[in-house]
């Protein structure tokens, strides 16, 4: 299988403390080799660069003659990986959602630490991972609704203020006995080193300290089941962070994304290998710490009474749904257009454009999920006239919407910013609004989540 290679590293000084003026040095030295780096000198290499070569050539000249050492991680990504598996990728709780931890009693005998937390902070409505993995409400539904039964689902006590998306600790039936992973990879093993190939030979022998040597994980093809939800957990020891995976068969997957329950993003293919790669460790997998039945029967008790009381609707502020379409432009690059011109942007003189102008500053149009798309400026402008050239002709509409057309749907719905700034999905059908967001922030986050 062919891959790709990232190295992330940085130049320290034997026995030196830095300060701004030494952290500079790091940094011309970066720049002089003509690539880029943070404040402080860490740098990023793929090994599929041209000049990949010439920068290892010249970090090892340079720590020889300066005297400096060069630290770093080393990760690898298969590319052409074709698989029926995906495994379920996660982010962390963002640090103001998570209010506290408490421990709960397992099917094992051990105690597992659980979350509260406050999830209207969680904007980007994705699967996540804390103590537990743990996916929103919307993907325990499309299973329970698709006669899915494999698969427990523990609710993630919510104390937030306002009403939110609810999350559900996911915990498989099945498991995958064994998995090869990157457990006891050191540099300082030359032969597992030689056998992984790759530029991690020649990057082992210039740095000095590797931190982290990431390997993709890998799945024997013997051990997988038919089908289904899958999992994998490995406990944590002394020298190793662990692993706690979740997997999904493409035909759940395909389920779940068209239930709208789970997106593409939200995968990575999973390896599925005849045999254990050369430099791999091949271990067995271990029972994940699952909470009693008569806790995940309370919690559900818990969760169905605040739903039943309801909560306030939290208003989404402009900052948070610009700095979500900047990760998600970031995540999904070939989605979206470049931002707008500065030259355009002080062309805009319509007073209704001015509110959406910010987020025509990040991306000037682009597919904000597979039911909405942002219009560039220049679309938006056709479209609205054509939206109300249209409207001219409905004699059973009593009062036409005052405003302009910023996305359309994929079925033919016009999604309008109005001029009080509330936005609303137009039906193509019938001369109505069918569909309100309180502020353009609201829409631009709904829609990406594509949560109607």
């Amino acid at each position: 299988m062919s891959y790709k290679e990232h190295l992330t590293w940085i130049l320290d000084k034997k026995n030196h403390r830095f300060n701004d003026d030494k952290y500079q040095e790091n940094i011309d030295f970066v720049h002089s080799i003509g690539k880029k780096c943070d404040c402080v000198g860490w740098s990023e290499l793929y090994m599929d660069e041209p000049d990949a070569d010439a920068v290892l050539d010249k970090i090892e000249t340079f720590c020889k003659e300066q005297g400096w050492r060069a630290r770093g991680w080393y990760e690898r990504r298969y590319t052409d990986v074709e698989s029926d598996w995906y495994e379920l990728k996660t982010e962390d709780f963002k640090d103001n959602t998570v209010l506290d931890v408490f421990p709960v009693e397992t099917e094992t005998g051990k105690k597992i630490y659980l979350e509260v937390i406050s999830a209207f902070h969680e904007i980007n409505v994705a699967p996540k991972d804390c103590h537990n993995i743990c996916v929103p409400d919307r993907f325990r539904k499309a299973c329970i609704e698709n006669g899915i039964t494999d698969v427990d689902f523990c609710w993630v006590q919510d104390k937030g203020r306002y009403e939110a998306e609810q999350y559900f600790y996911i915990f498989p039936h099945k498991r995958i006995p064994r998995i090869a992973y990157d457990r006891y990879i050191d540099k300082k093993q030359k032969a597992k080193m030689q056998s992984l190939g790759g530029y991690l030979p020649k990057i082992a022998s210039i740095f000095y300290d590797l931190q982290r040597i990431g390997l993709q994980d890998c799945y024997l093809k013997e051990d997988m089941p038919s089908g289904g939800i899958t999992y994998v957990y490995c406990s944590s020891t002394d020298d190793f962070c662990g692993r706690h995976t979740v997997l999904i068969h493409k035909d759940i997957a395909e389920m779940l994304i068209n239930e709208k329950a789970l997106s593409w993003s939200n995968l990575t293919p999973a390896c599925i290998v005849d045999k254990c790669p050369e430099g791999y460790d091949l271990d067995k997998t271990a029972d994940a710490h699952i909470p009693l039945k008569t806790y995940m029967e309370k919690a559900f008790k818990e969760y169905e009474k605040l739903k039943a009381k309801g909560r306030p609707e939290y208003i989404v502020k402009e900052k948070e749904a610009l700095k979500f379409l900047r990760k998600i432009k970031t995540e999904r690059k070939e989605d979206f257009n470049k931002r707008l011109t500065k030259k355009v942007a002080e062309s805009v003189t319509e007073p209704i454009y001015s509110s959406i102008l910010p987020y025509y500053l990040v991306s000037d149009g682009g597919l904000l999920s597979d039911e909405y798309t942002f219009l560039s400026y220049a679309d938006s402008l056709k479209a609205t006239t054509e939206f109300f050239e249209g409207l001219e002709k409905e004699e059973l509409l009593e009062e036409n919407p005052e405003g302009i057309v910023i996305a359309t749907c994929a079925d033919g719905d016009s999604v309008l910013l109005t001029k009080d700034e509330k936005v609303i999905r137009f039906s193509h059908e019938v001369p109505e609004a069918i569909i309100e967001w309180q502020n353009i922030a609201k829409f631009f986050v709904e829609a990406i989540n594509d949560a109607e």
